[in-house]
């Protein structure tokens, strides 16, 4: 009776441990195992690719914009540049360098910023050519700057002269160039033009450095002087020359295509018609080529302009592909 009890009890208490083992694993696998399972299938559906990403960079800019619209306008293009520096893959960079631009390039002709500015008394003599070969200008800068309505200059007019400390990067690969500006022993961004397209000669070697060796201007086939009366209505653009080298390329609007005259097909004759079985269809007018390969940077035309008036020659001109 005893060996009986002692058994019974054994199986018992054996049952009790299984029974104890699988109610413990079963807990485990629900609260541990499970939750552990769902949290590594989140993360890799927070991982594929097809999810949008997050862009860090809206909220500052969405901020910076703000601080714009303020008055603000110093603190809200600081962070402009902050953004475009921390956060480059943000699609809002674009736009914050347009931002930026458009507010440099009114800063520079405002009237109401002096910075690096200068108020220069024409002297008997001088002339636009001359006083912006000596303060390392150009005359569409002082033009613009000084408001000229003339090119006749006089002894004891004021001119506003802005030092043009300008130079030229271009990246191939972005198709942009990039206007900077020399502060002392440092350079920052000034604006950003994408061009329309960029052709370099094959075999130019990446990167290389040139200088600006002309600007040239061009009207009814003719070259024409910054104060001549048609120069507005000029053809414009610069050649970039390396130094000691034969390697050049010009920035310029883009080539235009040009058309191929096609004759009129000429009216049949009488001899002609009897031959009509034997003879082939007529042939189809020619398309129109399209723009012969030339190599260059190629810009919008209001960016030519603009850029006239504050690159000069002498100025690099940097290509990095």
């Amino acid at each position: 009776m005893a060996k009986t009890q002692i058994k019974l009890l054994i199986f018992l208490i054996t049952v009790g441990l299984v029974a104890g083992t699988l109610a413990m694993g079963y807990w485990v696998y629900m609260n541990i195992l499970l939750k552990e399972s769902q949290v590594e299938q989140d993360i890799a559906s927070m991982k594929a690719k097809d999810r949008p990403r997050v862009d860090p960079g809206v909220r500052r800019f969405e901020a910076a914009v703000e601080l714009i619209h303020q008055g603000k306008i110093d603190e809200g293009r600081d962070a402009l540049y902050k953004l475009c520096q921390q956060f480059p893959d943000s699609k809002t960079c674009a736009e914050a360098m347009r931002i930026i631009g458009e507010i440099n390039m009114d800063q520079l002709y405002s009237a109401n910023s002096t910075a690096g500015k200068k108020d220069y008394i024409v002297q008997p003599g001088n002339s636009l050519n001359s006083i912006a070969t000596k303060f390392d200008t150009t005359v569409d800068s002082i033009i613009r700057s000084s408001g000229l309505m003339s090119f006749n200059l006089h002894p004891g007019d004021h001119l506003t002269i802005i030092p043009m400390d300008f130079h030229l990067g271009v990246s191939i690969s972005k198709k942009q160039v990039m206007l900077l500006r020399k502060v002392g022993d440092k350079e920052y961004l000034f604006k950003v033009y994408n061009a329309k397209d960029i052709r370099i000669t094959p075999g130019m070697r990446l990167p290389v450095e040139m200088t600006i060796a002309g600007k040239n201007s061009i009207f009814d086939g003719k070259p024409v002087l910054s104060t001549d009366p048609n120069y507005v209505d000029a053809e414009k653009w610069f050649s970039g020359k390396k130094p000691g080298s034969t390697t050049t390329i010009s920035i310029r609007t883009p080539p235009v295509a040009r058309t191929m005259p096609v004759e009129e097909p000429k009216a049949p004759t009488p001899a002609s018609k009897k031959s009509t079985a034997s003879a082939t269809p007529a042939a189809m007018p020619a398309p129109a080529p399209s723009p012969t390969a030339e190599t260059g940077i190629f810009l919008a035309r209001e960016d030519i302009e603009e850029l006239f008036a504050l690159v000069r020659n002498g100025s690099k001109l940097s290509l990095v592909r």
